[in-house]
């Protein structure tokens, strides 16, 4: 394993820890909004809100990670039966279309991030400010793009030994 495979599995990890910090902030704060609204009558009005804001963090997060280990769904019924080659062509033409996708999700994302940056937007009932929410998003579809480029120039998973 060389030094930038190394550094994007580094990455990639705390990335996905940083997920999993999300989901225990979920988890926490379903808790205590329970508590606060069953026991002392005052529940959190921010709870919703921020739920989902974590709840997409959380999502975003993990993506990096997943492009990475080669943890994403991919139907390989057709690529199963080519030859060597095939496999390797159609592998390297799925990431490239990964990439792309990436990018444009990225450079358009960065567009709505910007205008919510410039115009300090919040959420609704909670006031929460969404710009670094929102900024989460196109960073992280992009570092994404990055691994599935890298991954590209990689030999396809074997599946099999995946499966034992």
């Amino acid at each position: 394993m060389n030094a930038i495979d190394r550094g994007l599995l580094l990455a990639t990890r705390a990335l996905l820890a940083l997920s999993a910090a999300c989901c225990a902030a979920i988890l926490g704060l379903v808790v205590a909004a329970v508590v606060m609204r069953y026991a002392i009558a005052a529940p959190f009005r921010f709870t919703e809100e921020l739920s989902g804001l974590l709840l997409s963090a959380m999502a975003f997060l993990a993506l990096p990670f997943a492009m990475a280990g080669n943890a994403n769904i991919r139907v390989t019924l057709v690529t199963d039966k080519l030859p060597p080659l095939g496999k390797r062509v159609a592998w390297f033409l799925g990431q490239c279309i990964i990439v792309a996708f990436c990018a444009v999700f990225a450079w358009e994302g960065w567009a709505i991030a910007d205008f919510t940056l410039m115009l300090k937007l919040m959420s609704e009932q909670s006031r929460l400010p969404l710009g670094p929410w929102v900024l989460l998003m196109p960073v992280s579809v992009g570092f994404t793009g990055l691994v599935a480029a890298w991954v590209a120039l990689r030999p396809p998973p074997d599946e099999k030994a995946a499966h034992l």
